[in-house]
């Protein structure tokens, strides 16, 4: 500010928008020019090679920390480290409680012959236990560790190599056992640079405990941990970069923008909540995977009985490849497909062959006592021999020709899309799903009543009883239904409704 200016503003109060800044501007002056360090040339307004050479420094003293503070916690948010501060904080008997909660101990207790409820139990038992000590008071310490760090982090946002570079073109990037010649700079980069370093350092809390916790993030990722000296010269170089408005008055100086200010923001998150809600999500998802493998395995050895032989017959359209598709981008799933494939394989190979003349013989020949009884055994036929056209019917719904499977392939067409029309695709999925387990759940109960009939009937011919017919001695006469026949359908219908309970619900 000239001579002429200072008179106008101090003598004869004049305030004009212009004169108020280049007062302010040179309040900012005399403010940097009273620093310790000389970062800034007041009359070139460059940025000088003191600066340079106190964050030189610093970075010669960390450059081997940035990368790993980078990937942990500016990748991925410090997740994997905060597992490492817990993990290794167990005592022997947490050490021997945290060796059961895993699919690999579940298993082998199941495989030994333990019942699969009663290992579940005591996995909970266990988990209950877990949580608790993980719940107490050793996690204050833990957490303040992972907070330090993780604030400390912030440093790594800014780039040491690009900032030194414009005071030093020559400078390499690593090299921190040289002498750079830095030089003066007035490249406005520099000044976009100085506002990362800003934030970062004010976001740094520098306290006794930070020492600790940059040791155990070495041994964590590896890395020679910084001697005492060289801690000791860190942390007073930060120190002094906190100094209140140090690096703000300079940057507001240099842009003349009297609003800064930097973006400061300390951690606080307890990484036990996030620790026992992604453990008990895991180990939920152990215990549903083991049971469906029980479940899938149950399911096989019923299916290899019931159909031995005879090949399964698929669902043209809505098929095993469009739930894949839905699994990929996190949809609903149908639930239908597998059990109205066996319903339709059933019928087909086994229903229709071999026991649907025959049930109709005896549904013609024989006197039912109850005449109601004798319409819901028809209902229940007639339901069975009906399913296989009304699968057909439910399986074109998703033909390429629908409008269901255009909308669908329209959704499905990547993970994005997949996201922005889950309710509609779910929608679709339920509708349809809801149909094809009306056919599954229809035609269990109608074969659950031909199962009653025919243990009946053949009750009533065995032992001369009137439970469900009152003429079982017409049966013998009958050309193609017989006793025989009934209880060989018996043991295809009760093989067959194992199978079918594992999906109706």
């Amino acid at each position: 500010m000239n001579l002429f200016d200072y008179i106008k503003y101090s003598l004869f109060n004049i305030r004009t928008p212009e004169l108020v800044e280049k007062m302010r501007i040179n309040e900012y002056a005399k403010k940097i020019s009273s620093q310790k360090y000389k970062f800034v040339e007041i009359k070139t307004k460059n940025i000088t090679s003191n600066c340079a050479k106190f964050i030189y420094e610093i970075y010669k003293i960390i450059v081997h920390l940035l990368p790993a503070l980078k990937d942990e916690f500016i990748v991925r948010d410090g997740k994997q480290f905060s597992y490492y501060l817990i993990e290794v904080s167990f005592n022997n008997e947490i050490k021997e409680i945290y060796a059961t909660l895993n699919k690999e101990y579940m298993l082998t207790k199941i495989k030994a012959g333990k019942n699969p409820n009663s290992v579940f139990e005591e996995i909970k038992g266990n988990f209950l236990k877990f949580k608790n000590y993980l719940s107490g008071e050793n996690g204050k310490e833990i957490n303040l560790t992972f907070n330090l760090i993780r604030d400390f982090a912030n440093i790594s946002n800014f780039d040491f190599f690009l900032f030194l570079r414009s005071f030093c073109p020559s400078f390499a990037d690593g090299v921190y056992n040289a002498n750079p010649d830095f030089k003066n700079t007035s490249n406005p980069q520099v000044v976009d640079d100085l506002t990362k370093l800003d934030d970062a350092v004010n976001s740094i809390i520098i306290k006794k405990e930070l020492i600790s916790a940059l040791n155990i993030f070495c041994n964590y990722a590896g890395l020679s941990q910084i001697s005492d000296k060289n801690m000791k010269a860190l942390l007073t170089r930060l120190r002094y970069l906190q100094t209140p408005e140090l690096l703000s008055d300079i940057i507001i100086f240099l842009l003349k923008d009297f609003t800064y200010k930097p973006h400061v923001s300390y951690s606080d998150t307890n990484i036990f909540v996030n620790y026992i809600t992604d453990f008990a999500k895991n180990l939920k998802n152990d215990m549903e995977s083991i049971i469906k493998d029980i479940k899938n395995s149950k399911i096989a050895n019923i299916r290899n009985k019931t159909f031995s032989g005879i090949e399964i017959l698929k669902l043209t359209n809505v098929n095993e490849d469009k739930n894949s598709q839905l699994e990929e981008f996190d949809c609903e799933v149908f639930t239908c497909i597998e059990p109205l494939q066996y319903i339709k394989t059933f019928v087909s190979e086994i229903f229709d062959m071999e026991y649907k003349a025959p049930l109709n013989d005896m549904f013609l020949g024989c006197e039912f006592v109850h005449k109601e009884r004798n319409s819901q055994g028809l209902d229940a036929f007639y339901t069975l021999n009906d399913s296989k056209e009304e699968i057909q019917m439910f399986d074109s719904t998703l033909s390429p020709e629908s409008d269901n499977f255009k909308r669908l392939r329209t959704w499905l067409v990547s993970k994005n899309k997949a996201n922005a029309n889950r309710d509609l695709i779910e929608n679709m999925v339920k509708k349809i799903d809801g149909e094809g387990n009306k056919i599954v759940l229809n035609v269990y109960n109608s074969i659950l009543d031909l199962t009653t009939i025919l243990k009946n009937i053949i009750e009533d011919c065995v032992n001369g009883t009137k439970i469900e017919i009152s003429n079982a001695s017409r049966i013998s006469t009958l050309e193609k239904f017989s006793v025989d026949i009934a209880k060989k359908m018996l043991i295809d219908f009760e093989n067959f409704i194992s199978l079918m309970k594992n999906f109706v619900r």
